[in-house]
């Protein structure tokens, strides 16, 4: 087997969780601030933030808000507000057949996301695919976040593989660009909705079956 292990960026890829937490920076911004700012800008805008970590999140929302709002006052804002989501019910298709085959297969499986671990567990656990996953790593523990390759590298020295033995599935610009500084394989989980660059990825999977199908190939070349 020349390919050892997979690592997963979570959302976005195993739950489509990024429009819901795309919405809830819209809803925070409109409807509580009360700014008054047109709709589809706003929404364009915050397509920023899709992908990024948590600290780069709330300095793009400041920013766009001209900085009368501290990002650690944003930050706060929004988490005070009342989020209750099912994670079960924004699984993406065939995360629950692609698991087991891959772990069945041999491959070592971590997840690699800029969530917080307290997150990625919750997810995790309520979708019922912990026990899949050799090593959670949180992008909150590093000084520098996707793209910087930090939390891939951390990854791959968990897994106990080189970069060359690990295909990565990702589907911001900024996860790809950071598979890319670990000089890693990349698969790219389909997407428009957000302006990301996934041709920088090696290939663009329709979804989490298409991209197993990929990697079975890549592995009998």
């Amino acid at each position: 087997m020349r390919y050892k292990g997979i690592i997963f960026d979570m959302d976005g890829v195993l739950i489509d969780s990024e429009s819901i937490y795309l919405q809830e920076v819209i809803d925070y911004i409109l409807d509580v601030l009360k700014e008054d700012v047109d709709f589809l800008e706003l929404k364009e805008a915050m397509y920023k933030i899709v992908g990024s970590s948590d600290k780069r999140t709330y300095e793009i929302i400041a920013d766009y808000l001209d900085n009368k709002y501290s990002p650690q006052e944003l930050r706060a804002g929004i988490h005070a507000m009342e989020f209750n989501l099912d994670y079960r019910t924004i699984l993406n298709p065939h995360v629950l057949n692609v698991l087991p085959r891959l772990k069945k297969a041999g491959y070592k499986i971590a997840i690699a996301s800029s969530s917080s671990m307290e997150n990625i567990k919750t997810v995790t656990s309520q979708c019922g695919i912990d026990q899949y996953f050799d090593c959670m790593v949180s992008d909150f523990d590093f000084e520098e976040s996707k793209p910087d390759p930090a939390i891939y590298l951390e990854t791959l020295q968990r897994l106990d593989l080189k970069p060359e033995e690990v295909i990565a599935i990702e589907d911001s610009t900024y996860g790809i660009q950071a598979c890319i500084n670990a000089n890693m394989r990349v698969i790219a989980k389909e997407d428009h909705r957000y302006n990301f660059n996934q041709g920088l990825a090696d290939v663009v999977a329709s979804d989490i079956l298409e991209a197993f199908n990929i990697i079975e190939y890549w592995n009998k070349k």
